[in-house]
């Protein structure tokens, strides 16, 4: 679980993997629900919020996603002045504050969204297999792809986001160095 603070109030994000849809059996039933692409048929993740205003709940919805599977961890979501952005899967949600109604959904990976980062006045998403810049209205602004995935398994740094580029490194171990338009401004020639 993850807690953000808008105004006076909580928001909680919430791992839901065994939630389903119109359930008697959920521990907890959602005013909202909103799903990607696929996602009513294929549901692969389960994301909930809950907004609190002195310990008690006064809105919740529910995120549900199609593909690559997703936590909730820090940097899966983020409030952004009157919004909260989340990652679920492959779809990127953009909820107003504080009535969480979808205001966009952006498809930002073609497999799982794992990061995202507010950058000027766009977000920076980390996904699997595609680095995206969104801007404010659900946009992709550009995606860049590397030879394989953007994921590590030795503590190396998959995505880094600095201050004036972004540092990635591939599954093969292939570096790079992208500028905050999308374009290669460094890479190596070979694995790590």
């Amino acid at each position: 679980m993850i807690r953000h603070h808008y105004n006076d109030l909580t928001i909680e994000v919430i791992d839901e993997p065994t939630y389903k849809a119109a359930s008697a059996d959920n521990n907890f039933n959602y005013e909202k629900h909103y799903f990607g692409d696929g996602a009513t048929e294929y549901p692969t993740s389960r994301h909930g919020v809950k907004m609190y205003r002195d310990d008690q709940i006064i809105d919740s919805c529910i995120l549900i996603g199609s593909g690559g599977a997703t936590g909730v961890h820090p940097n899966s979501s983020l409030v952004d002045n009157d919004r909260l952005v989340i990652c679920c899967c492959d779809t990127v949600f953009s909820l107003s504050l504080p009535d969480l109604e979808l205001r966009w959904k952006t498809k930002a990976d073609p497999a799982t969204c794992f990061e995202i980062y507010r950058l000027q006045d766009d977000y920076i998403t980390h996904g699997e297999i595609e680095i995206a810049r969104i801007d404010g209205e659900g946009n992709i602004k550009w995606r860049f792809g590397g030879s394989d995935i953007f994921v590590s398994f030795d503590n190396d740094d998959a995505f880094k986001l600095n201050t004036d580029h972004i540092a990635l490194t591939d599954f093969y171990k292939i570096q790079y160095k992208i500028n905050f338009d999308g374009t290669v401004i460094w890479r190596s020639n070979k694995p790590g």
